[in-house]
């Protein structure tokens, strides 16, 4: 695989914790103007934007998603920030959950130059 196509803990540099826990069905949208900040993301929501430092084109999920190869700025994003109510964010790198994966703790965020992508996602440490 790509090492440009992981989202990697070295490439973020945050802290990366795991879990499972089943959630509710998956929603997605995206909105084409460029948001100015991560605050720009909605509560509730995983965010990404096709650029650094929150440019570009934002994509947003809600609740699990076992595809999102489908949602175009999933599949190479610079930006990204996990501002779910109470429960943490875990990607994988091929869809239906399966593959290398990692755990995004609720309001981490991440911004730079390497191009990360997701193929899955789940909710998870609920609180």
């Amino acid at each position: 695989m790509n090492i440009t196509r992981k989202l990697a803990v070295a490439a973020t540099g945050v802290v990366m914790t795991g879990g499972l826990l089943a959630g509710s069905a998956g929603a997605a949208g995206a909105a084409p103007a460029a948001p100015a900040a991560a605050s720009d993301c909605p509560s509730g929501w995983f965010c990404v934007w096709s650029g650094k430092n929150y440019t570009g084109r934002m994509q947003k999920v809600e609740g699990n998603n076992a595809d999102l190869t489908k949602f175009v700025v999933f599949q190479g994003f610079k930006s990204w920030y996990n501002h779910g109510k109470s429960c943490d964010y875990e990607w994988y790198d091929k869809t239906n959950y399966r593959g290398n994966s990692a755990v995004l703790a609720k309001g981490t965020k991440g911004t730079g130059d390497a191009v990360w992508f997701q193929d899955s996602n789940k909710w998870v440490n609920c609180r």
